[in-house]
């Protein structure tokens, strides 16, 4: 972590730096992005991957954000790598990876060393390009390599290598849903009602596939091919280990960083409160979980049991810290706070901006006083219709996930999505649904025909488009945020509402190999069927 040198520069005292979150900070190992910034009068660049320190270059000192990234650079050491020093002669800022240069530059008395920006490599490795610096009358620019051409063209010389860094680093995640198991009770019992099949949590979305021989096919009167609702490893338990094992293969085989589970707290079941908690279980007893990164998204619904009421806000703040922020592959954001999402605050409290408020300050509280951690939450429902929610909450920004309610066309949401997107809050993780159809539901789960929701023009190629659209947001965005590079995707597995990237037994990886090329993941593989 650096000290803020947009406060140096306007000749303001430097923030003391936080040993604990500088310990966070090296936590972060993935790649984030470098951003570049002009400073007022449009002379001179600061280079930062620090998002506190752009914010307040841009808030406090008049600093403008450049769109796009000078590439995605790591904030700690790693193997063949190299420190960037930065130094600062008045407004300008020049870096350098040599510590001779450094230490001539400063002994000088132009520069005062403000120390280590980032970390390159130092030599070639797949998806890297060469970073280099380049300068006119007094001002410093770094770009890669084959960009080089447009800067001597303005006439900028070039001053040699920086390292090797990443063009481009999208982490992108899944939502996962948690209710493919015995302790499904709710889908157990209405499949039984209504079907008459007991101890079948696949209630629906059996009868629809027509993929099981001893159930038959029910499409329930709409016609269509509903031969994708089998998953390809068969109808599963998530409670599982070895299920959750599979997944996890299937996720980073194609490039997948994370799976964000939902969460569920009932207070009326004292001694077991957690509710859908089996496939999380599962998850952390899974052989390979640490191959892949994990979040949690707080669903207090107003319904079913299933609100967290004022007085068990510090229970639930600890259980939290203590059981599952504390693990070591929790999803981190590119500042270190871990991610936290809020996808219904209805149920929190009285479901006002004042409870929600009070929880979100009990979890940093005792994420705070049992980790010293901080937390970065990100709340979802209104706050996707209106911008200044979350900090009416406390949450510091947002995450998407499906508009059925709003638009009733896939067509129509992949084309509103660019503009959806720039009208949401700064710190805000964009997200991408495969699709929405819920008619697997009926109607043991919406009884009401007339309630069932579904696109009826979502193809493959839709779904590609969006991820385009994504992809090119993030290349050319302007935004401050400790997400910016961050996708999430509905959904992992969401088989009665039929957002679904896990392979099935129709379409197998193809959901997945569309993520991992549209997006350009750096991890992972297309998608093979051979």
């Amino acid at each position: 972590m650096m000290i803020a040198a947009a406060l140096l520069a306007a000749g303001s005292p430097a923030p003391s730096v936080n040993a604990a979150a500088t310990a966070a900070v090296a936590k972060v190992t993935a790649p984030v992005p470098m951003m570049e910034l002009l400073a007022p009068g449009g002379r001179g660049r600061l280079y930062t991957l620090s998002t506190d320190e752009a914010a307040a270059a841009v808030s406090r000192y008049g600093f403008t954000r450049e769109s796009g990234q000078v590439g995605y650079w790591r904030t700690a050491a790693f193997t063949d790598s190299q420190p960037v020093y930065r130094l600062r002669s008045g407004s300008s800022y020049l870096l350098t990876a040599a510590a001779s240069e450094r230490d001539h530059l400063v002994a000088g008395g132009r520069f005062e060393d403000e120390g280590v920006v980032g970390h390159l490599g130092q030599r070639y490795t797949p998806g890297t390009k060469r970073l280099m610096r380049f300068s006119r009358s007094g001002e410093w620019r770094v770009a890669f390599e084959d960009h080089g051409q447009q800067l001597t063209a303005a006439g900028y010389r070039v001053d040699g290598p920086l390292g090797w860094g990443h063009p481009e680093w999208i982490r992108a995640g899944a939502i996962y849903f948690g209710t493919f198991n015995p302790k499904s009770t709710d889908l157990i019992t209405a499949t039984r009602n209504v079907f008459g099949r007991d101890g079948d949590w696949w209630g629906g979305v059996r009868d629809f596939s027509g993929a099981d021989p001893a159930v038959p096919k029910n499409t329930q009167g709409w016609e269509g091919d509903f031969s994708h609702l089998q998953p390809e490893i068969g109808f599963y338990d998530d409670s599982r280990p070895e299920t959750l094992e599979k997944h996890i293969a299937q996720a980073t085989g194609a490039g997948l960083d994370f799976f964000q589970f939902y969460w569920y707290w009932n207070s009326v079941l004292q001694s077991s409160p957690e509710q859908f908690e089996a496939s999380l279980t599962a998850f952390g007893q899974a052989g390979n979980r640490t191959s892949i990164d994990f979040a949690i998204t707080v669903c207090a619904h107003p319904w079913g049991g299933l609100q967290i009421p004022t007085s068990d806000y510090t229970t639930v703040a600890k259980r939290l810290a203590r059981t599952i922020f504390n693990q070591p592959n929790y999803l981190r954001a590119n500042d270190a706070r871990l991610i936290l999402g809020l996808c219904d605050r209805r149920g929190l409290g009285d479901g006002s901006d004042s409870d929600t408020r009070s929880f979100v300050d009990a979890v940093r509280t005792q994420a705070q006083a049992i980790l010293d951690e901080d937390v970065l939450v990100l709340g979802y429902w209104e706050a996707m219709l209106d911008p200044a929610a979350p900090a009416r909450w406390g949450a510091d920004g947002a995450y998407c996930g499906v508009r059925i309610d709003h638009v009733k066309r896939y067509t129509d949401y992949v084309a509103e999505m660019p503009a959806y997107f720039d009208a949401t809050p700064p710190q805000f993780m964009r997200c991408a649904a495969a699709n929405f159809d819920e008619r697997p539901r009926y109607p043991h789960l919406v009884p009401d025909r007339t309630k069932i929701r579904y696109y009826t023009d979502q193809t493959p190629a839709l779904f590609a488009q969006g991820l385009d659209q994504i992809r090119a947001g993030i290349a050319s965005s302007r935004r401050i945020s400790a997400v910016d590079n961050f996708v999430s995707i509905y959904a992992w597995n969401e088989w009665h509402e039929g957002s679904i990237i896990e392979p099935n037994a129709r379409d197998g990886c193809l959901y997945l190999g569309l993520i991992h090329d549209r997006l350009n993941l750096p991890k992972g593989a297309s998608c093979r069927t051979d």
